[in-house]
């Protein structure tokens, strides 16, 4: 049974440090206690201090992608500076953290600013409707993964959820190969990253199939564990060696400034570096591809040495740099395990799992004990997947339009958090997180409870562009596209748009003035 809106008991793993949170309907609930969650509760806290608000986790503790994914060589994918929060910096003269050290610094800011007491763990939202009558958010919520059922409501929903769909990345790719059953029969492995239990890994030939971000930073560390390793890709990808901690004239650079200013102001000017840095690898890779193409060359012969040759056709795409995403290479490491023999890379689209392993696209066969998924990413349907709809009208992405790429028309109250493609996630949601601070005190100084974008009469015929152009992998192309179309489009003028690979445009948009003509409050 659906129990209705009452005073909402922590789970067990709180109990020691309880929060009460109201018996009536909250101000705002966050949905999602991963990275953007905890800063969208910040901000909340600090800047909406009159507002009540709790945040719903479906899982049993905080960290979201950090703490669900436990696979060996998890890291950041964008320098620590700028992925992590702008109130609390990472620690200084650092670039990339593994995932445990990235856990732990969500787990400090949560505990360090009292974050963790708005927490309701093992509550996940299945579906929301908004009811323009009452003017609330009705969240259905299974408890303790469906042991009983509640009902929360809020006047404002925040969606923390980001654009994958993790549960099922790589089963579902995996599953349309052919002879997965007799691979399993005979004793074979398959392995996904986000369940990560691989055992002992000391006699077995691991084959990891994929070439992104995950296959880059799994297979140096998992080549230490198994007799051999196999990556196999259907194309290469763009891979840029990127150092773990500050090198030592960029020390002798900063230390300066750390001494003089000191370290607040010394990570600040880091961090604006490193976001100029950033933009402009990004600018020069689509405005310059064939200079791009040979800077990339260049630093992997600088890595690779004899070996370049051989390795070169695995590791230049034939798409452009930055039509997909550039992979960091923390270290060097993949390009080393590579160089030195501890690991081996194939190019060739798998076709079928046989008994004895796997068989690609030009009928060679690789013998193996294990494979891993390092692929078949899957955009969600709807923020986090939820049911939501609108007064009884069942809401879908595609049908809407993007405004600032922070709501959707026609949809009240409801934030959904996205960051940028090209450079750190979190740089673009810390822009939510004060966009949607200011539209709440808005609100609450007009008297409005409700705010919803609206198409002004001539733009409701206006053509519809894709959310994000420009961006080709496969997995992305499959959901704004055709009759499989997932995401919202965007139109080619504000507020109708999203800078989603240009933070300097994003920042000018999102503080524009909210009553814009299109925000309608009521």
């Amino acid at each position: 049974p659906l129990r209705r809106p009452g005073h909402l008991e922590l789970p067990q793993t709180m109990a020691e440090n309880p929060y009460p949170i109201p018996s009536k309907r909250l101000d705002v609930v966050i949905i999602g206690a991963g990275l953007s969650g905890l800063g969208a509760a910040y901000r909340l806290q600090t800047e909406c201090p009159d507002h009540s608000y709790a945040i719903l986790e479906g899982r049993a503790s905080l960290g979201g992608t950090w703490d669900q994914f436990k696979y060996p060589g998890i890291r950041s994918d964008s320098p620590m500076i700028c992925f992590g929060f702008g109130f609390k910096p990472y620690k200084p003269y650092t670039h990339l953290a593994e995932g445990r050290e990235i856990l732990e610094y969500m787990r400090q800011v949560a505990e360090e600013n009292r974050l963790d007491r708005r927490i309701l763990y093992h509550r996940k939202v299945t579906s929301m409707s908004w009811d323009s009558t009452a003017r609330v958010w009705a969240l259905d919520v299974d408890v303790e993964n469906g042991a009983r059922r509640e009902r929360v409501e809020a006047s404002f929903v925040i969606a923390c959820t980001g654009y994958y769909e993790y549960e099922r990345a790589g089963v579902e790719e995996l599953a349309r190969f052919p002879g997965r059953e007799d691979f399993e029969a005979a004793g074979g492995r398959i392995l996904h990253p986000q369940f990560w239990q691989a055992g002992d890994l000391r006699d077995k030939t691991v084959v990891v199939v994929g070439s992104g971000a995950t296959a880059i930073s799994i297979v140096p560390s998992l080549a230490k564990q198994c007799r051999k390793l196999v990556m196999v890709q259907r194309s290469p990808t763009y891979i840029w060696c990127w150092p773990r901690s500050f090198s030592l004239a960029l020390r002798l650079l900063f230390a300066p400034l750390h001494l003089l200013l000191g370290l607040a102001a010394m990570q600040a000017i880091h961090r604006q570096s490193e976001i100029w840095f950033e933009i402009f690898l990004h600018t020069l890779c689509l405005k310059l591809p064939r200079m791009a193409r040979a800077i990339f060359a260049l630093a992997q012969w600088a890595h690779l040495g004899a070996s370049f040759a051989a390795l070169r056709p695995h590791l230049t795409p034939k798409y452009d740099p930055w039509t997909q995403r550039v992979c960091l290479d923390a270290d060097g490491d993949f390009l080393a395990t590579l160089r030195t023999g501890g690991a081996s890379i194939v190019t060739c689209a798998l076709e079928r799992f046989t008994a004895r392993g796997v068989q690609l696209a030009d009928g060679s066969q690789i013998e193996c004990d294990v494979v891993v998924t390092a692929t078949g990413l899957k955009l969600v349907q709807s923020p986090g997947n939820i049911e939501i709809s609108v007064d009884g009208t069942p809401m879908k992405l595609r049908e809407h339009v993007t405004y600032r790429g922070a709501m959707l028309n026609d949809v009240p109250n409801l934030v959904h958090t996205l960051g940028y493609l090209n450079i750190a996630w979190t740089l673009r949601a810390e822009l939510m997180y004060k966009w949607t601070c200011r539209l709440l005190n808005h609100m609450r100084a007009k008297g409005a409870t409700v705010a919803v974008p609206r198409l002004r009469p001539e733009e409701v015929s206006a053509p519809r562009r894709r959310l994000v152009e420009g961006f080709t992998p496969t997995y992305f192309l499959r959901a704004l596209d055709g009759f499989a179309r997932q995401l919202p489009s965007r139109s080619a003028a504000d507020p109708w748009q999203i800078h989603i690979q240009d933070h300097f445009k994003d920042k000018v948009q999102l503080a524009a003035p909210l009553d814009d003509g299109v925000l309608h409050y009521h």
